[in-house]
């Protein structure tokens, strides 16, 4: 379980040149708020996998989707008989009612032991606590650019440089370069990355 603090210390310092304590250009709850920022943004590009289920009821049709999905992959119907659990059937005929109810059709009986499995995704805790250890890298890559593109805009908004002795001396064209390039790492690591959100589901949810 990695945190906020950790991948301050680990990464993001050694991207921006600082260590902890120093104020300037960036004090370290700056560089914590870009990482939190960093976190948020990983939605809806990526996310883990999770699973929730409903009952069936034929009552009707629409089902609350469960809280721990943020985005649905796709939906079957699980039989329980036994002590076994058996994938009924999968659900193709769904769409979103709101955003979180779904409406399936047709109406399923309700029975002893049907459920509604859902699967989808959710997004990463803001606190970095569920952060998987090979994003870790690429979350502080997009903090840097964050934080360097922050720089970038108060450069070119007051003119002003950071204090520092000339040899770290951080000036916009600096500043926007690095930004872009940390960002560009940030993009080639998830690019590929296993645990992309994927489509909603088939064409019948889009509807």
């Amino acid at each position: 379980m990695t945190t906020v603090t950790a991948l301050r210390q680990t990464y993001v310092n050694g991207y921006l040149g600082r260590t902890d304590g120093q104020t300037v250009p960036w004090s370290d709850a700056q560089v914590d708020q870009h990482i939190k920022d960093a976190l948020t943004k990983l939605w809806p590009d990526v996310g883990p996998r999770v699973t929730g289920t409903v009952t069936a009821n034929q009552a009707s049709g629409i089902y609350t989707i469960p809280s721990s999905i943020k985005r649905i992959s796709r939906i079957v119907a699980e039989y329980i008989s036994g002590g076994y659990t058996d994938v009924a059937d999968t659900i193709t005929n769904w769409r979103y009612e709101t955003d979180t109810t779904v409406r399936i059709n047709p109406r399923l009986p309700t029975l002893t032991g049907l459920s509604l499995r859902f699967y989808g995704w959710k997004a990463y805790l803001g606190d970095a606590t569920d952060l998987p250890t090979d994003l870790e890298a690429a979350v502080a890559e997009r903090a840097a650019a964050l934080a360097y593109g922050s720089l970038a805009g108060q450069l070119a908004n007051s003119q002003r440089q950071q204090g520092l002795d000339s040899g770290r001396v951080v000036d916009y064209q600096t500043a926007v370069g690095m930004s872009a390039y940390y960002e560009r790492r940030y993009q080639e690591a998830i690019e590929k990355y296993p645990a992309q959100v994927g489509p909603v589901a088939p064409r019948a949810a889009r509807r």
